[in-house]
């Protein structure tokens, strides 16, 4: 549910080891992180990189080792927490190949292509329309000389995220992203990183291993801009929310169905965060996977959310449609444009 600002600094994120020479500030933030998109689909390297999700009454910590080479190849192999040690997911391009050695499974995800109107050239457009790149001083990351660049939401004033690129490589090595009232909600950085092509064929095999079942993931549907349409394919009368945070707006939807269940999926986007909101007309519930959702209450409605780190889903009942909101948000926020909704 990221930009592809966001989804990219996942994919190369870092970790601090002290001060820097302080050379001078590059003089257009903006052109910096341009570069730091495109960054891995030209530099290759291996390294170990920690991630931390912050939520309301407690930390989730993961660590991965990676191998990426350019321009689209990755392994992750997960090294903590312990229910994911082993684990691994090998990306190839559009597909995702996760292996869950546990369960002795392989599951192979296929993402479709989105629109050439709602394109990543474009979602950074939008990034600048709504947030402002800052200078925000040097570090070392990872052994490496890195320049920080802050976002700044323009209507609110303040800071979304921060992140350390490399000067040389421009990969970044380190993100943080906040709730807006300031709070760290996720980190994730480098803590040891090797630039190098090196890294044989057989590390992004996607064959299963002797004795994996292998299964075909979620069938994502192709994502479009041209909103009318998808809302006719979605067989009922679906609700759009009338209040959302400044600089948002719908840039695309989809009509999925998830175990026999027709899901009509709206996209909304200021660039950097989105929130996606869910409706279904046929009775059935949100699934939260292993998480474990708290009741809440909102003009005389009973809803659940969870939370985890920068992300909160929240999921009520309304007019016989179930609806869930999942965005980049703090609580309060999601519960305002859900009373939008179905006002």
């Amino acid at each position: 549910m990221r930009g592809a600002l966001a989804a990219l600094l996942f994919v190369s994120a870092g970790a601090t080891a002290g001060a820097a020479p302080s050379p001078a500030p590059p003089t257009d933030p903006s052109t910096l992180l341009r570069s730091s998109i495109e960054a891995p689909r030209g530099v290759s390297y291996v390294g170990q990189f920690e991630t931390v999700r912050f939520a309301s009454s407690r930390a989730s910590a993961t660590i991965v080792k990676v191998e990426h080479r350019a321009p689209e190849l990755t392994r992750r192999w997960y090294v903590a927490p312990e229910a994911l040690y082993g684990d691994y997911v090998i990306t190839r391009g559009s597909a995702t190949y996760e292996f869950d050695t546990k369960r002795g499974q392989e599951t192979i995800t296929r993402e479709p292509e989105l629109d050439d109107q709602i394109g990543s050239g474009g979602n950074f457009e939008r990034v600048l329309q709504n947030y402002r790149a800052i200078y925000d001083g040097d570090a070392i990351v990872a052994d490496r000389p890195t320049v920080s660049v802050a976002l700044i939401n323009k209507y609110t004033g303040e800071r979304a995220m921060r992140v350390w690129i490399d000067r040389e490589t421009h990969l970044v090595l380190k993100k943080e992203e906040y709730h807006a009232n300031g709070a760290v909600a996720s980190q994730t950085r480098f803590e040891d990183l090797r630039y190098t092509r090196s890294i044989p064929d057989g590390i992004f095999s996607t064959d299963a291993p002797a004795g994996f079942a292998r299964v075909a993931g979620q069938s994502v549907a192709t994502p479009s801009s041209d909103i009318d349409r998808v809302i006719r394919e979605a067989g009922f009368a679906p609700y759009k929310p009338k209040a959302l945070p400044q600089g948002f707006e719908v840039v695309s939807g989809d009509v999925t169905t998830v175990n026999g269940v027709r899901t009509l999926h709206l996209l909304y986007s200021d660039g950097l965060r989105s929130i996606s909101l869910f409706e279904n007309a046929t009775d059935a519930a949100a699934d939260f996977g292993a998480l474990r959702p708290k009741q809440i209450s909102f003009e005389g409605h009973d809803a659940q959310y969870v939370e985890d780190g920068p992300t909160t889903l929240l999921t009520w009942k309304e007019h016989n449609i179930y609806f869930a909101l999942v965005g980049d948000l703090l609580r309060n926020e999601l519960v305002e444009i859900a009373k939008s909704v179905v006002p």
